[in-house]
């Protein structure tokens, strides 16, 4: 090399002297220095004109890419005189090259079409994923109109499309329908950006379009789905509310709108305090909260008792509700199933109403029999059993005073006055028997205890059942009817005992426990099965329950079946009937 100008050597840093000859290819690259060697020893035996691109060293010692053309000069009959070589840098386009490179594969290897057209709407270029959205080949598309995928009815939005491009604006995410080569329609989304020419000026557009058909049905099936959803929540018979973890409303269904009196629209994004009574808003909200803390999914309804809710005209009423809590997206969401009790509540009352008057009709009836039986037990006693003494008494003095006296005709007639003294002597005991059943004398005179312990003696007596009592307190100061009460119940026990048990022994207790009389009542027999207890004939249970119910007391009824049956009877010690 025996000319470098000024220009090369103040790039490359160096002295002329340092690259004369082959010094020049201290520039190189390392990598590219052996073979731009070669090659350029190849160029100058073959005289051929030659270009090249290679890494030259700057003066600050980074490696750029230059083009590098040799030229060989001939004298007039042809003989090679020498080489004149010049160097260009290129780094600068060989980074826009590259770049564009990887624009290119982006573009191909997108899924979405992407497209070049010019202002006309004259395609430029087209990528293979339009091919596969439209079906269309690159060659058959590219100087085409872009019209050819646009139905009739649909051509004034490419029209406006190009006017806003024309104006340099951008159109984002613009969904339409597009056809493809087959005809088939498609739905898509377009995106178009204007292209500018190094002025600015807008000299084409790029445009990306997406298939959105499995978004569009996946949003059809959503919306017929929100839709199916929302008729079936509308036709329940309860309230539907759904709140968020704010407590908001986010979903109020026709049937709460009816139970509160509240538009749906109203309702949604308010907090659900407004439908509850001020006085229970701070208790629903730490109920909610300890909820969602559980983990529990659900509650079901009644489970969380009767609550009270808040119409919008201010008027409390009952409910039953039931909640569950769901996630959606990361956030909690609460849904309450509310029924209005406020009939069912009044028809309890009522039937409870019906059935203390029921009671206290049937305690009444029940005083005035065990009253009349009382009356008729003395009267039995008193006046029946007077009589009949008398009679016996005057029988028998009939028979002292004319028994010497008697004729033979007459003398059967006394054979027969001890025949009449048996048989007065067995009516005045039936008579004392029907009395002592009607009311027993000694439940009045000696008190429950006694009454007890002479029934359960007689009841051994005639059944031959063993009765071992265990009775604390002699004196019970129990009210008159509740004694009754006790001793009758106590009777129907025993009853029981005899006709169905077929128990050896029986184990009687009597005590008082916390202001009640308490009769326990055990036996060994055959027991009594759950089955048993419910059966529509055991009318004697039901009437120990009762008769227990009408003064506050109740019966307490079970057994193992083979193991005999216990009865425990709990009675207040005084008080009136069920109003």
């Amino acid at each position: 090399m025996e000319y470098l100008d000024q220009h090369l050597l103040d790039y490359a840093g160096l002295p002329a002297e340092d690259l004369r000859g082959w010094g020049w290819l201290k520039l190189i690259h390392p990598e590219d220095a052996p073979l731009a060697e070669q090659t350029w020893q190849e160029v100058f035996k073959a005289g051929e004109p030659h270009a090249a691109q290679y890494r030259i060293r700057r003066n600050d010692g980074n490696y750029y890419w230059h083009w590098m053309r040799a030229t060989p000069v001939r004298d007039p009959i042809g003989k090679l005189k020498k080489w004149v070589a010049t160097c260009s840098e290129i780094e600068e386009q060989r980074q826009t090259e590259q770049r564009m490179r990887e624009l290119v594969a982006i573009v191909e290897s997108s899924d979405d079409a992407i497209i070049g057209k010019t202002l006309e709407g004259i395609v430029t270029s087209w990528n293979q994923g339009a091919e596969r959205l439209f079906g269309i080949r690159a060659e058959e598309m590219i100087g085409q109109p872009i019209s050819r995928l646009i139905s009739e009815e649909r051509l004034g939005e490419e029209t406006e499309i190009l006017a806003r491009l024309r104006r340099g604006e951008r159109v984002d995410h613009f969904e339409t329908i597009r056809r493809r080569k087959d005809g088939t329609l498609i739905d898509v989304s377009v995106s178009i950006s204007p292209i500018l020419d190094k002025d600015g000026r807008v000299v084409g557009a790029s445009k990306i379009a997406r298939d959105i058909s499995e978004q569009k049905r996946a949003e059809l099936d959503l919306r017929e789905s929100r839709r199916r959803f929302e008729g079936i929540v509308d036709s329940a018979m309860d309230a539907i509310i759904s709140i968020n973890e704010a407590q908001r409303v986010v979903l109020f269904n026709v049937p709460a709108e009816r139970m509160f009196g509240c538009a749906a629209v109203e309702a949604l994004g308010q907090p659900l305090e407004r439908f509850i009574p001020a006085r229970l808003r701070a208790v629903h909200h730490a109920h909610v909260r300890g909820f969602a803390a559980t983990g529990v999914t659900n509650r079901t309804m009644g489970k969380l008792g009767s609550l009270t809710a808040l119409r919008a005209d201010g008027q409390e009423f009952p409910i039953e509700a039931s909640i569950s809590q769901t996630e959606v997206g990361g956030d909690k969401l609460f849904t309450v199933i509310l029924r209005d009790i406020t009939k069912r509540q009044e028809a309890e009352e009522a039937l409870s109403r019906s059935e203390a008057q029921l009671r206290a009709l049937a305690a009444r009836l029940q005083r005035a029999r065990d009253e009349e039986a009382i009356r008729i037990a003395r009267e039995l006693h008193d006046q029946l059993g007077r009589c009949l003494t008398t009679i016996k008494m005057d029988v028998s003095l009939i028979e002292r005073v004319f028994f010497e006296e008697l004729t033979q005709s007459i003398r059967s007639i006394q054979e027969k006055i001890p025949l009449m003294l048996e048989a007065i002597d067995e009516t005045v005991q039936v008579v004392r028997k029907i009395s002592t059943e009607l009311r027993p004398g000694i439940l009045d005179d000696l008190g429950l205890a006694a009454a007890i312990e002479w029934q359960a003696k007689d009841f051994q007596k005639r059944s031959g059942v063993l009765c071992i009592l265990d009775i604390t307190e002699e004196d019970l100061d129990a009210g008159r009817h509740q004694a009754t009460a006790v001793f009758r119940i106590f009777q129907e026990i025993v009853t029981n005992i005899a006709r169905h048990s077929r128990a050896e022994r029986a184990w009687i207790r009597l005590h008082a426990q916390e202001g009640m009389v308490v009769l326990e009542v055990e036996d060994n027999g055959v027991g009594i099965s759950p089955e048993g207890l419910s059966q529509c004939g055991a009318l004697g249970l039901l009437g120990m329950r009762e008769r227990a119910a009408m003064f506050g007391g109740e019966v307490e009824i079970g057994g193992i079946p083979g193991k005999g049956t216990t009865v425990i009877v709990r009675m207040p010690m005084d008080g009136p009937a069920s109003p």
